[in-house]
């Protein structure tokens, strides 16, 4: 096992570090987690933030999308100076190790024929994907400009189906699917300027569509089984049913990682930390940016992880 690492703060305070890059998200692996890092590092937690071995760049860019399926971790790179994308599946049970570089990926004579290290399968892509999810032992993703597919875990496509042509009566413009969130026998996609589209789960054809009226471009959304939290791209975050939004709430500054438990939300971003029950919000700051949860604790931008700032009741 890994030990974790200690860096100097300014003052001369040790700090000790999760994990030693910047990370940018957190998914859940069954009863571990995986931290993705601003430079494609990969990383394995136990619950209680234990490093599970050494972290890995499996692929040199920008990891920007990732779901869970049992033990498979599914990735989506891309480096956008060199117009690359791969989209590749981990076994979480397997050692994960570095990559090519990105000096042999620039070099290449066929950086087409370059994927990360150690996948279970591995596809390159021609469009940018803009968001992915796991349906039961399948997931479903989104290309720009192409369509929606669900494929099963070993990337058996199941079907595809085309992203809307126009919106309230319009051609598509500049808006971007963001999110999918499944209820009992549809899809729901939804997108950065409050579109939300329903689709058939078992065949991707549309069933209806609806606009949410929001102020402020959409960033992020976060699901539990009846309600979504839309987090916006400045401060503050709206709750809807799918239908209608309920609430809205502001916030010192972005939302980065949600999350509903017993009832409740707790959140994460921009120096704060924040819960809300019913309509009972609750906001307090912290030094550093919170990324996201492992067990009850919040790992920050620095690498480490803290207490979440509000007494949980």
């Amino acid at each position: 096992m890994t030990p974790q690492v200690q860096t100097q703060e300014p003052r001369g305070l040790v700090v000790e570090r999760t994990v030693p890059f910047t990370p940018t998200k957190v998914d859940v692996c069954g009863d571990n987690y995986i931290i993705t890092g601003s430079l494609g590092e990969l990383a394995k937690l136990t619950q209680d933030g234990k490093l599970i071995e050494e972290y890995s760049i499996p692929f040199p860019s920008s990891i920007t999308h990732s779901t869970t399926l049992g033990d498979f971790w599914i990735g989506i790179w891309v480096e956008a100076e060199m117009r690359l994308a791969r989209m590749s599946s981990l076994n979480f049970k397997n050692s994960w190790e570095n990559g090519p570089s990105r000096s042999e990926l620039r070099t290449s004579s066929d950086p087409m024929s370059l994927h990360p290290r150690n996948t279970v399968w591995s596809h390159a892509l021609d469009s940018e994907p803009t968001c992915i999810t796991d349906i039961g032992d399948d997931f479903c993703f989104i290309l720009r400009g192409k369509g929606i597919y669900r494929m099963d875990k070993h990337a058996n496509e199941v079907w595809r189906s085309n992203l809307p042509s126009t919106i309230d009566g319009n051609l598509r413009g500049s808006e971007t699917a963001i999110s999918i969130s499944q209820s009992d026998d549809f899809l729901s996609i939804w997108y950065d300027n409050g579109l939300v589209v329903d689709i058939s789960t078992d065949t991707g054809i549309e069933i209806d569509r609806r606009r949410l009226p929001v102020s402020d471009r959409i960033e992020r959304v976060f699901h539990s089984e009846n309600f979504h939290l839309l987090a916006l791209s400045e401060q503050g975050f709206l709750i809807a049913n799918g239908e209608e939004i309920l609430q809205s709430h502001k916030t010192p500054g972005p939302l980065f990682a949600a999350r509903y438990s017993n009832g409740h939300w707790e959140f994460t971003g921009w120096r704060f930390d924040g819960t809300l029950g019913n309509s009972d919000l609750k906001i307090h700051s912290r030094k550093q940016l919170g990324i996201g949860f492992v067990a009850d604790k919040v790992l920050t931008n620095d690498g480490t992880l803290s207490d979440f700032s509000i007494t949980r009741s």
